[in-house]
């Protein structure tokens, strides 16, 4: 059906990137206890910020609509590894805060989140883990731009 070996390396890769994503939010769900992959990444985002995040900067921040993240956010509050402080300034923000559990998320396996990481990438020499993540770093950029332009 499809002939890789004269394929477009772009079209190659572009297609990876979503069958390395679905096969890493599949293990990750199966890994994780109370939440979802997605829901651990938004909580793992709120640590990037100087000071806790809105809702606003957290879904541009994981490329996911407001309405998606507001869904995400809403089942952490609702199992309590979120809590939502309001914004001193403006009183229509809302800012996102880590509880406690959140910092003591289960997996099924004790220290399955580094090592697991950890297994994922052996298979890349430092080399090319800098050049993965640089070239991934160039193509969230480009996104960023086709984005812009799409406006």
């Amino acid at each position: 059906m499809y002939d890789f070996e004269n394929m477009d390396r772009r079209l190659i890769a572009y297609i990876n990137i979503f069958i390395c994503a679905n096969r890493l939010q599949a293990i990750m769900d199966s890994g994780l206890e109370d939440i979802t992959a997605k829901q651990w990444l938004a909580i793992m985002m709120i640590d990037v910020f100087p000071e806790p995040p809105t809702l606003k900067q957290i879904s541009e921040m994981s490329g996911v609509t407001h309405q998606s993240m507001r869904q995400i956010v809403d089942r952490l509050i609702d199992k309590g590894f979120l809590a939502v402080v309001p914004d001193k300034k403006d009183k229509r923000a809302i800012r996102l805060v880590k509880t406690p559990a959140a910092d003591n998320i289960r997996t099924k396996k004790e220290g399955q989140n580094k090592e697991f990481v950890f297994r994922l990438f052996e298979c890349l020499s430092e080399e090319e883990t800098t050049a993965y993540c640089s070239a991934l770093a160039k193509l969230c950029e480009r996104l960023n731009e086709l984005k812009e332009e799409d406006k």
